[in-house]
């Protein structure tokens, strides 16, 4: 039977933590390495309902995309959400990974998977990382031909599964060049500039960035946190599962994005 630290050690090779940023979290962050694994979990967050699922399907190690304990603890007790769920967690024997910028950057990754499902070709690093042959942060690259921002915002819906995405730039826009950057990154408009890029897609950019771009006149379309990010960690289940085919390994399926959608049709 495979131990916790066994897939430490496959994970930590498939996103390597030299790859994460230096304010991340990443790695093992819970449990016993030597303990035993028969299912594991993914989720994008690990919230009390996600920790509820696992304690629920008997799982004995969660891979969290985004890590717990992110700023640090100075204690560990129930009088508040995560403490309860980290206590529970451990009660139940229930070890937790995170990869988080390291999945993001690696080859094979988060950003090289949304580049490819967008079509777009041969995508290097936004910012390739010194020593590190095995990826860098951010991605871009070229479709094999243009199409208007309308249709790529299009194309983006149909591929990430989502209702919709919030764009700025003229709707007949060419995009042909497109640069990319999961999650929270609107940090990479710069590197998008800078690299004659049209477009640049993120998941969650602040508003004056949003002004930023519309200034520059590069096209920009933001995802959703969640739906820049959520696929990839079925496809982290499948990664695990293809290295560790004993292993019952799925994605957390109570996981939900956080926001709803109103508007002015939404029924009473």
């Amino acid at each position: 039977m495979p131990v916790v630290g066994d897939i430490v050690r496959f994970l930590d090779v498939f996103a390597p933590p030299e790859l994460a940023a230096d304010w991340d979290n990443v790695g093992l962050l819970l449990g016993k390495s030597g303990a035993g694994v028969r299912r594991v979990m993914t989720c994008l967050t690990l919230t009390p309902d996600v920790a509820a699922e696992a304690i629920d399907e008997k799982v004995e190690l969660i891979v969290s995309h985004h890590p717990v304990m992110f700023r640090g603890i100075r204690k560990l007790t129930d009088a508040d959400a995560e403490g309860e769920m980290l206590l529970n967690l451990a009660a139940s024997g229930i070890a937790v990974y995170s990869p988080h910028t390291s999945f993001d950057s690696t080859r094979g990754g988060i950003n090289e998977q949304l580049a490819e499902a967008f079509g777009i070709n041969s995508a290097q690093p936004l910012r390739p990382i010194e020593n590190e042959n095995c990826g860098g942060e951010g991605r871009w690259g070229e479709l094999t031909s243009a199409v208007t921002l309308k249709s790529f915002c299009r194309i983006a819906t149909e591929v990430l599964r989502t209702g919709y995405v919030e764009y700025c730039g003229l709707p007949e826009a060419p995009v042909r060049r497109v640069a990319l950057a999961c999650g929270a990154a609107g940090e990479f408009l710069e590197d998008a500039v800078r690299l004659q890029c049209d477009t640049f897609v993120t998941g969650e950019i602040r508003f004056h960035s949003v002004l930023q771009a519309r200034t520059t006149g590069i096209s920009l379309i933001v995802l959703g946190h969640y739906a820049s990010e959520r696929p990839a960690v079925e496809h982290l289940a499948a990664v695990i599962g293809a290295e560790f085919p004993e292993l019952k390994v799925f994605a957390g399926r109570r996981e939900a994005d956080p926001l709803n959608v109103y508007t002015a049709n939404t029924p009473e």
